[in-house]
């Protein structure tokens, strides 16, 4: 009798555990907040003249009497995996507004930046960055050629600094925490 009660307890358990088999763990699903939904799965064109004015209030901060023009495009793309893409053709051009008129010093950007940006909160949390820019700065002094003297400053995105974001309908504008610029970019998709 007891040899038979073992048996039983151990078919039964045999067909409970065979029965877990036939269920299969669901991966979780990612619900997008409001943000992550406005910002991912568009391409973004940037605002040069919104750049212009910012990186002119970044200059004078720094102590640098400078009107700045941007010339140029800047796409970025931000998939709903996170991954963003920047392909930059950027010129800046630097007029002094004082001091030493006639000086103008223009510094280019071309290339692709690359990377990820997860979300926590409005902050957007980079990840896994690459540069693949080519930077030139070149200066004149009433159109001859002569040493840059400006210290732009940084123009790009790196994994040490989180990005303040807002977002709404077609407008995008990404702020890096502890910088000086502030991106606004409009909708093309």
């Amino acid at each position: 009798m007891r040899a038979a009660a073992i048996a039983a307890i151990g078919a039964l358990a045999l067909a409970t555990l065979s029965g877990c088999q036939l269920l299969t763990a669901t991966a979780p699903v990612h619900t997008p907040t409001a943000l992550e939904a406005c910002a991912t799965g568009h391409t973004w064109e940037l605002d040069n003249d919104s750049l212009a004015a910012s990186a002119k209030v970044a200059m004078n901060e720094r102590g640098l009497g400078v009107t700045v023009a941007v010339a140029g495009t800047q796409r970025l793309v931000w998939d709903t995996d996170f991954s963003m893409t920047f392909d930059t053709d950027l010129t800046f051009t630097g007029t002094v507004d004082g001091g030493t008129p006639g000086f103008v010093e223009t510094m280019t950007a071309q290339g692709q930046s690359t990377g990820r940006a997860y979300f926590s909160g409005e902050v957007a949390v980079p990840r896994d960055w690459n540069e693949d820019l080519e930077v030139t700065t070149t200066a004149t002094q009433d159109g001859a050629p002569v040493d840059p003297v400006f210290s732009w400053f940084p123009l790009w995105i790196d994994d040490t600094v989180g990005l303040v974001t807002t977002c709404a309908d077609d407008q995008l504008q990404i702020e890096a925490r502890q910088g000086h610029l502030a991106w606004t970019f409009h909708r093309v998709d």
